[in-house]
């Protein structure tokens, strides 16, 4: 038994207040003989023994009451061993115990991490846990995959030196998941009596108020919870939060930006510091800008690749007390080319007759021409037009209604659209069916064609536009541009996923170029032909510009797939009529190849699932498609950013977050035994003790001094 407030214990002197005061009263007095006293005498010798065990019993109750408050006073604590495990051992008892293996855990304090202190104190849980009990133990990367199950432990050493191999990752720990698998566990467990142990760093990151759900089911059923916190409150850190492409489409050649965005959770400015950027093995140096403390900054930086293909990225900062979250891996797919589907509406018989052409002159220059597919609006429904990034529909009089589900579709999943009016389009039927009050794909009703000249283009600054790099030219290269005709748009100011990216410069500042969001696509909608039928905007250069950057901004990415955070899926789906056969996966954790599941969904092609990504790095999957070919894709996977926060949290927000439940926390800082020590508070129950015996000494004092 211990004491948390051990000083107090100096009251029991307190205890002696009773015992002083009865051999007081017991003093002798002088004899007088008086002729009636020895009736008194014959009466008193009679009732001696009774009356001396009476006052006893009255004295031990009112010193026991005293040494009860003085220990109640002091908060006894009882422990798992001698008094507290013999009480325990009344009961066999089944066990959770929840590992935090999150990046978080990898904090550095001293000379050792969180991590070890939480392994120590594991350890010292599952050798303190009776041969009757059960136990269940399991990490929070891998609730699935136990690392025992119900057992009752005959060698807690072995358990010890598994517990000890542990490794921390870079996932992030979600404690509603977690604690529903040990909930799963406990609704699983032998015995009646059940008890679920925590050890972490207590960070404010992963909590949220579906944890409540759960631990007021515990408290229901009696289930006991201590949470072992092994983390410090007092953190810094500088970290990584994210590293990405700025660009949809990475093409040979040209010039990709990409962008970092680093924290400095640090009292004081980091200056002078330098990242190292490897790419595909090759490290060159990246200087960071001043980081102000506690600020977040953005580091642009810009790369050119001349090759197609998929390079693995990583971008890594010096390390400091929390080295996971200094790096971040990118997976840069340089395609070999751009895939264009044009439809065209009016096609011509010469050079420059055509709707599309100066379209297709635009997406051919440069040192890797884009690639393609021209087809008539006549011809649009019964040709097969192949997976494109970007489609172009060019003075169409109307969507055919067998393409435009497909076309609504397409846009769902990220393709890119592009349209451009004239006057073959039929407003209303646009309206109706494409427009559809907003819901369909374009991203404002078309109104009517004004006839009228116009001189200047306006660009819009609004974030991340497609029209971006007009932004830099000078004013007098936009203010040239001439429209004879345009078509007005009704752009409702609220519209939800609506921004209008150019004006024309006339006197109720027409929109030119509008964009809408529609699900991972984007629509991009010109006022203007395609063509010079209405205006010279065709002929001039900053055309090649605004449709080329447009197209770029919109086109179909795949970063999705190839870029997943530490402890996401990795799903990669293929086209349809594709094979996967044989599927491995390489990863920076295991060792050898390792099988991946794959399931063939109908009206899609297969998806290659793999679930392991706790660790970051390159994983490459390697398959044999339909004619035996080997085929490779790589995706990097980057710790989760939400480790970085390492807001800590107190103990009172801790039972704020387990509602009824009420859990023993204790701070665990490495100390041989102190979990061990510190076993069930009784002060209570001593409290409720001393209440009863001083209702008892009341009843009794009274009982004693009656007259009889």
């Amino acid at each position: 038994m211990t004491f948390l407030a051990a000083p107090i214990l100096f009251g029991l002197v307190l205890a002696s207040v009773p015992i002083i005061i009865h051999l007081l009263n017991r003093r002798r007095f002088q004899i007088v003989d008086w002729a009636p006293m020895k009736y008194l005498k014959l009466t008193i010798k009679t009732n001696r023994r009774r009356l001396r065990i009476e006052q006893l019993l009255l004295l031990i109750l009112r010193t026991l009451m005293i040494i009860v408050l003085i220990l109640a006073v002091a908060r006894p604590v009882l422990s798992h061993a001698g008094v507290g495990g013999w009480l325990a051992a009344r009961s066999r008892t089944a066990r959770v115990i929840v590992i935090d293996d999150s990046l978080s855990m990898a904090y550095q304090q001293e000379t050792r991490t969180t991590f070890d202190l939480a392994k120590d104190a594991t350890s010292q849980l599952v050798r303190n846990i009776g041969t009757q009990d059960s136990l269940t133990v399991f990490t929070t990367s891998a609730p699935l995959a136990p690392l025992v199950r119900d057992v009752h432990l005959e060698d807690a050493n072995k358990l010890a030196s598994v517990i000890n191999g542990l490794k921390v990752t870079d996932a992030h720990c979600d404690w509603s998941q977690a604690l529903k698998h040990a909930d799963d566990a406990v609704n699983a467990a032998p015995f009646p009596s059940k008890e679920v142990v925590i050890v972490t760093d207590l960070r404010r990151s992963g909590w949220s108020d579906e944890v409540a759900k759960i631990a007021n089911k515990w408290a229901g059923a009696n289930v006991a919870m201590r949470v072992i916190d092994v983390g410090v409150r007092q953190t810094t850190n500088a970290s990584l939060l994210s590293f990405e492409q700025e660009d949809a489409i990475a093409l040979p050649g040209d010039t990709i930006s990409l962008k970092a965005t680093v924290s400095n959770d640090t009292p004081s400015s980091i200056s002078g510091a330098q990242a190292v950027l490897t790419i595909a093995g090759e490290a060159r140096p990246v200087i960071l800008p001043d980081l102000p403390p506690g600020k977040t900054t953005e580091v642009p930086i810009s790369i050119n690749l001349q090759k197609p293909g998929q390079y693995p990225l990583q971008l890594k900062m010096p390390n400091d007390v929390l080295t996971p979250d200094d790096s971040r891996w990118y997976c840069l797919n340089v395609r070999p080319t751009l895939d264009v589907a044009m439809i065209d509406g009016e096609i011509g018989n010469g050079p420059f007759e055509s709707e599309t052409d100066f379209l297709g002159l635009s997406f051919s220059v440069g040192k890797e021409p884009w690639h393609i597919q021209r087809v008539a609006d006549s011809d649009w429904p019964s040709t097969r037009i192949a997976p494109s990034d970007v489609m172009v529909v060019a003075n169409v009089s109307q969507i055919p209604a067998s393409q435009l589900a497909n076309l609504e579709r397409l846009v769902q999943q990220g393709m890119g659209l592009m349209i451009f009016v004239g006057d073959q389009v039929d407003i209303d039927n646009w309206n109706q069916r494409v427009f559809k009050d907003g819901n369909g794909l374009l991203p404002g009703k078309l109104d009517r064609i004004v006839d009228e000249p116009v001189t200047g283009l306006v660009i819009d600054e609004v974030a991340a536009s497609p029209l971006a790099p007009m932004v830099k030219l000078a004013p007098a290269a936009l203010a040239r541009i001439k429209a004879k005709k345009y078509m007005t748009v009704n752009v409702t100011a609220k519209a939800e996923g609506v921004r209008v990216l150019a004006h024309w410069n006339d006197s109720d500042n027409h929109a030119a170029v509008i964009e809408k969001s529609v699900g991972k696509g984007k629509v991009i909608l010109w006022t203007v032909t395609a063509d010079k039928a209405w205006s010279d905007w065709p002929i001039d250069p900053t055309y090649v510009l605004a449709t080329r950057s447009a197209a770029m901004a919109i086109a179909r990415g795949d970063r999705s797939q190839d870029n997943v955070t530490a402890g996401q899926a990795i799903q990669i789906q293929l086209q349809p009529g594709d094979n996967a056969l044989e599927p491995k996966i390489s990863s920076p954790d295991h060792e050898g190849m390792e099988a991946v599941e794959v399931t063939k969904p109908q009206d899609a092609g297969p998806i290659l699932r793999y679930t392991r990504t706790n660790s970051a790095g390159p994983y490459t999957l390697r398959w044999k498609d339909n004619v035996g070919a080997e085929q490779t894709r790589l995706v990097c996977v980057s710790p989760d950013k939400a480790e970085s926060d390492l807001e800590p949290l107190s103990d009172d927000q801790v039972e704020n977050f387990l509602g009824n439940l009420r859990p023993q926390i204790i701070h665990y800082s490495g100390n041989e035994g102190a979990l061990t020590a510190r076993g069930q508070e009784i002060w209570k129950t001593l409290t409720i003790l001393v209440l009863c015996m001083t209702a008892i000494e009341t009843v009794f004092a009274v009982w004693v001094g009656r007259e009889r």
